[in-house]
């Protein structure tokens, strides 16, 4: 599954955290205005969905490194986005914004 996939990976690279990455520079991107308009769309069906997940009972991520907690977050957190009917497009961006700390810092380095 992919969010096991993000997870283990999130824990690999704490551990592996001792040589970040560095981040490449961010290519600047002037937006029309209609992909203004579908970007800020995007965003609010974002907010919606992940706070959804979040009223159900989805709790952030922290990056613990025990493997029966991950597990059970990546659980947890794929159950209630087939409940909500997360469109499989949408479900790597609400699975990291539930992503806290060490989880979070990871997460942005790759």
């Amino acid at each position: 599954m992919l969010l096991a996939q993000l997870v283990k990976a999130v824990m690999e690279g704490m551990v592996n955290a001792a040589t970040p990455m560095p981040a490449p520079p961010p290519v600047p991107i002037i937006p029309t205005v209609s992909e203004a308009a579908t970007a800020t769309n995007d965003v609010i069906q974002l907010v919606r969905l992940v706070k959804s997940m979040r009223e159900i009972g989805c709790e952030p991520y922290s990056g613990e490194q025990n493997a029966e907690v991950a597990g059970r977050w990546i659980r947890k957190v794929e159950k209630i986005m087939i409940q909500i009917k997360i469109p499989h497009d949408l479900r790597v961006d609400c699975a990291t914004q539930l992503l806290l700390d060490g989880a979070m810092t990871w997460w942005e380095t790759v």
